[in-house]
């Protein structure tokens, strides 16, 4: 059996396999400060991609005691205890390794998130553009950066969460802070981010939202499905007990079809009711936010209207 060596470490990384990474560099037999400190730092950098964060604490803690001259220790310390909800501790590591590496992108990212978790805007703000040049790719980074700049300027905030957005179009906390910018709530000025960034108003967006993305698409085959029933509750029911009913059957049919645009529109009202007096969520500002929804509500009224002429021709015509 051969020997472990930082050659197959290295293999393994570039490989993106660092759970086997991790085992050879455990197995790895070094002597001196610089081998051990390049044991340590690969092995704490492996075990946070694992999301083995104690681990990932415990080899770069020790990576750092060979000396304050490297900056990486620093920042992987301080993302494992931000990981472990270690806030505090975190950005004391962080602020620590800045005032030594004052130029380090890596500690100025773990700093910023830290003092934006723990609502310190204006000591981030600095910092943050110490970092921004480095991870324009960064999701988690450029979420937080948004929120920094937010209130000072919504258009580099918009820039922050659309590089989000494009970079992961699955977070939809990222659409929602894009959006709160871009078309913001009926009664705001220019920028709705710090309503609907608020917990329950934010809880009642994505709720409002996952019951709208639940019937709307459905409008179409809704329509087909009512019309249908409608013609043979007129042919086989209606005409004999109530001849010359027709209409109602026809009215019992835009009500089948009303009701989809009726509930979105109980559903935006419930969410208006968590805004502040004056702020509300319009249907042409939804439609806006959600083109696809547009484009459900479109094509399912053209649906609803071909269904509904050739229903109330056929029962004309039957009549």
């Amino acid at each position: 059996m051969t020997t472990p060596t930082f050659a197959d470490a290295d293999a393994a990384i570039a490989a993106r396999d660092y759970r086997a990474a991790l085992s050879i560099l455990e197995a790895i037999d070094v002597i001196g400060e610089d081998a051990c400190y390049r044991r340590d730092i690969q092995a704490a950098a492996c075990a946070d991609r694992l999301g083995r964060y104690p681990l990932c604490e415990e080899y770069a803690t020790r990576a750092h005691s060979y000396g304050d001259d490297m900056a990486a220790p620093f920042a992987l310390m301080a993302r494992a205890q931000r990981r472990q909800g270690l806030v505090a501790d975190a950005a004391a590591v962080a602020s620590a390794g800045m005032r030594l590496h004052p130029q380090s992108p890596e500690i100025a990212r773990e700093l910023t998130l830290c003092l934006v978790d723990l609502g310190r805007y204006e000591e981030a703000l600095p910092v943050s553009q110490v970092a921004v040049n480095s991870f324009v790719d960064d999701v988690e980074f450029l979420m937080a950066y948004g929120a920094l700049w937010e209130p000072i300027d919504p258009n580099v905030a918009q820039w922050a969460f659309r590089r989000a957005k494009d970079n992961d179009p699955d977070l939809d906390e990222a659409k929602f802070a894009f959006d709160s910018l871009a078309c913001p709530l009926k009664g705001v000025v220019r920028s709705s981010y710090a309503i609907e960034m608020q917990p329950a108003v934010s809880a009642a967006y994505r709720t409002m939202l996952r019951r709208i993305r639940a019937v709307l698409p459905k409008g179409g085959k809704v329509a087909a499905i009512s019309g249908l029933c409608c013609l043979l509750f007129d042919l086989f029911v209606a005409r004999f007990l109530f001849p010359g009913a027709y209409w109602g059957v026809f009215l019992l049919y835009v009500a089948s079809v009303v009701s989809i645009r009726v509930y979105v529109a109980v559903q935006i009202s419930t969410f208006n009711r968590t805004l502040p007096r004056g702020v509300r969520l319009s249907f042409m500002r939804l439609w806006s936010r959600f083109p696809e929804f547009f484009s459900n509500a479109v094509t399912s009224l053209y649906i609803a209207a071909i269904v509904g002429f050739f229903l109330i021709c056929i029962m004309i015509g039957i009549g």
